[in-house]
């Protein structure tokens, strides 16, 4: 056991520094290499990078719970009922069936073809444009589109959902940036008021009339369903547009990347290998249930453990050449869909979603070309460029 509690790496860390916002992975490996299991005080948490103490933790939920509740953090008694990302099993598990058969039950194949369609018709739409941002002119419209296609609702105004999937997406830096967590309880509100209207319209056929339909039989109260349905159509959302535009990005800096594509046998562990390098999603947290060891560190009752997958993903002792964007990667274990009872039960959707992106992409008669400087904005946990200047135009 090591002397000192509290190991602190040697490197000065800072998530949002211009370094770590324009590329974090060389800072991981260093992180990897001189202190794996550190602790950051700005966190106030355990920061892990190696790949097989993140995936230890995530498959652990009887040591590293999702619900602070557990760790003897009450909730507010006014807060409203935790959706599946925050509760752990068995209190996650009817909810998380409810969803996951409600998923395997839709027409997902069909949410390819529209996304491909949609695709299709935007890029033949931007032809002739000098540029277009594909973050905001493809990836957004398509992903909100498929969302509400999934859940069985009427798209809402794609500029009111970006402003309310940008205050959340602000919040999970809240350690570093507390100013962001009023607005996004604000647009929690707002959501759930847009969600109402949606009962008021009346749902069509898809999820979310489905798990509302089933919740009985589930034994699933309708505000965990509600709570619920709010994360995965924010979550969906953002994750797609993110996942899409650091695909589009990856392409750029590894020119062949595209041209082999082409075969289409290399398309579905390209889309994983994508996430791999470049996931939009760079870690999550939990909080320790009882005394444990990671490392030889011992880490206490009620301690944050963050797990950045961005480092597990880029980990040499799991992924070979982890530098390097190898689109037959197999195996490819890879963290940017989670692992363990709390993976992404729209894994199989996301994957469909960014299949048929990239394939219209590889319809297109003219070559996509970069247009001008990409623009991150200043995030730690979801890493993607919101301005991604592109034409189809020749050079």
């Amino acid at each position: 056991m090591r002397e000192d509690p509290m190991p602190r790496s040697p490197i000065d860390y800072d998530p949002l520094s211009p370094e770590a916002v324009a590329d974090p992975y060389p800072i991981y490996a260093r992180l990897r290499a001189s202190c794996p299991v550190l602790w950051h005080d700005r966190l106030d948490s355990w920061v892990l990078t190696r790949y097989r103490d993140c995936i230890a933790v995530l498959r652990d939920p009887a040591r590293f719970a999702s619900d602070a509740r557990r760790a003897g953090h009450e909730a507010p008694p006014s807060a409203e009922h935790p959706s599946l990302q925050g509760l752990d099993p068995p209190e996650h598990t009817p909810i998380r069936d409810l969803f996951a058969n409600a998923l395997r039950e839709q027409a997902i194949s069909g949410l390819g073809e529209l996304v491909a369609a949609e695709a299709t018709a935007a890029f033949a739409r931007l032809a002739d444009a000098p540029s277009f941002d594909f973050t905001a002119d493809v990836a957004r419209p398509i992903a909100l589109t498929a969302m509400s296609r999934l859940l069985g609702v009427e798209p809402p105004a794609i500029a009111s959902i970006v402003a309310l999937s940008d205050a959340v997406e602000r919040a999970m830096d809240a350690a570093l940036v507390p100013e962001a967590i009023g607005p996004a309880l604000a647009a929690r509100g707002q959501m759930n008021e847009l969600m109402k209207s949606w009962v008021g319209d009346g749902l069509r056929p898809g999820l979310l009339a489905q798990v509302l339909d089933e919740r009985h039989g589930a034994g699933v109260p309708e505000a965990a369903v509600w709570s619920t349905a709010r994360v995965m159509f924010l979550a969906g959302f953002s994750t797609t547009v993110s996942a899409a535009s650091n695909m589009v990005l990856a392409m750029f800096q590894h020119p062949d990347a595209l041209d082999r594509l082409r075969d289409n046998r290399l398309l579905e562990t390209g889309v994983d290998e994508l996430m791999r390098y470049d996931g939009p999603i760079q870690g999550t947290s939990r909080i320790c249930l009882e005394a444990t060891t990671i490392d030889e560190t011992r880490i206490e009752r009620g301690q944050v453990v963050l797990l950045l997958f961005g480092a597990a993903n880029r980990d040499p002792e799991q992924f070979a050449a982890p530098d390097e964007l190898m689109l037959d990667r197999r195996p490819n274990r890879h963290l940017a869909f989670g692992r363990g009872p709390h993976a992404c039960t729209g894994t199989q959707l996301a994957r469909i979603v960014l299949q048929a992106l990239l394939g219209s992409m590889l319809r297109l008669r003219a070559p996509l070309r970069l247009a001008g400087p990409v623009r991150r904005q200043r995030r730690a946990t979801v890493r993607y460029p919101d301005r991604l200047p592109l034409t189809l135009q020749a050079a």
